[in-house]
């Protein structure tokens, strides 16, 4: 095997390497030092990556310009970068600190009357769909609903380091959510929702061709029909929940953005439309309590219109 061949195996091991060691090391210093650290290390990137700052500033002004000042948007902006990279400090830390007993410690606990529903619509077989998006440190989402008794099965989209991929799936799936690869999700959602379980999706994606034309945060979208079409099959309730991150390193809050029980989208005259426009502004309202924890970065609202946009600001910045 040539030295070209043997390129990708040894950048991916390196990386191995490094991943172990930055989390032994954040481990002994304790998360406010981690959170200090990786912050600053994020700024620099923000700083001196421009493909990166230069997308992350355009689709948080067009969706936030008529809400937030600029000022508030530059700042936005750039704590979404650092709150990117705190996904991987979160999952370095609760592979540690993260257990049965301590969950309570770190904000897991799910708030009242949702845990309580949520565990009664599971003694009574009601099917649910628990809807998120990548927002904040969802990677721990699945972890505290299983602490709190409320065990679903979540889609994963894998990583393409087995390495890191194995490790992130020991950590989300350590209090008994059991997790299903993307291939696979649509036949394991028809089997757990069918048997009255739970199945966990983010589902703020760019529908690639036909969807619901609606709207996020302000921006034209076609979103995905799969949750509504589900939903109306199973008869089940859609849950829209997320977590952030509060005040606090290493300290977090669950969220539910919106509830919408089977009652209320039967009666609708198109109710797969109903319930995608709804769980929609609830995906909004978790985003838009703090804007800062949403992956700026990622064109979630297609390669075409994140051209534009950048178009739109070359000018200003030539």
């Amino acid at each position: 095997m040539g030295v070209s061949a043997r390129l990708p195996r040894l950048v991916v091991s390196a990386g191995n390497v490094y991943r172990r060691a930055l989390a032994a090391v954040l481990g002994v210093l304790g998360p406010e030092v981690a959170y200090a650290i990786t912050e600053r290390m994020s700024l620099w990137l923000y700083r001196l990556l421009d493909p990166l700052r230069l997308t992350v500033e355009a689709q948080a002004r067009a969706a936030l310009g008529d809400r937030l000042s600029a000022d508030q948007i530059d700042r936005i902006a750039r704590r979404s970068v650092v709150h990117r990279v705190w996904n991987l400090v979160d999952l370095m830390l609760a592979d540690r600190l993260l257990h049965p007993g301590t969950y309570r410690r770190y904000g897991g606990q799910l708030a009242e009357p949702h845990r309580s529903e949520l565990l009664d619509a599971h003694r009574r077989g009601q099917a649910a769909i628990l809807v998120t998006c990548y927002y904040g440190p969802y990677d721990l989402l699945p972890v505290f609903l299983g602490y709190n008794g409320v065990r679903a099965t979540a889609v994963y989209r894998p990583h393409e380091n087995r390495s890191y991929d194995a490790y992130r799936r020991r950590i989300r799936a350590r209090s008994g959510c059991r997790l299903v690869e993307v291939p696979d999700a649509l036949a394991r959602a028809e089997q757990v929702l069918g048997s009255g379980g739970m199945f966990a999706l983010v589902a703020d994606h760019q529908a690639p061709r036909h969807g619901v034309e609606t709207t996020f945060l302000g921006l034209p979208t076609v979103a995905r029909r799969t949750v509504g079409i589900l939903a109306v099959r199973h008869g089940a309730d859609v849950v829209v929940a997320g977590i952030r991150r509060t005040g606090r390193p290493f300290r977090f809050e669950i969220v539910v953005g919106e509830t919408i029980e089977k009652e209320e989208w039967s009666g609708q005259s198109d109710p797969v439309e109903y319930i995608t426009r709804r769980y929609l502004r609830g995906l909004e309202r978790i985003v838009l309590e703090d804007p800062s924890q949403y992956p700026w970065g990622i064109p979630r609202w297609g390669q075409d219109r994140l051209a534009r946009l950048l178009g739109d600001i070359a000018p200003a910045n030539a």
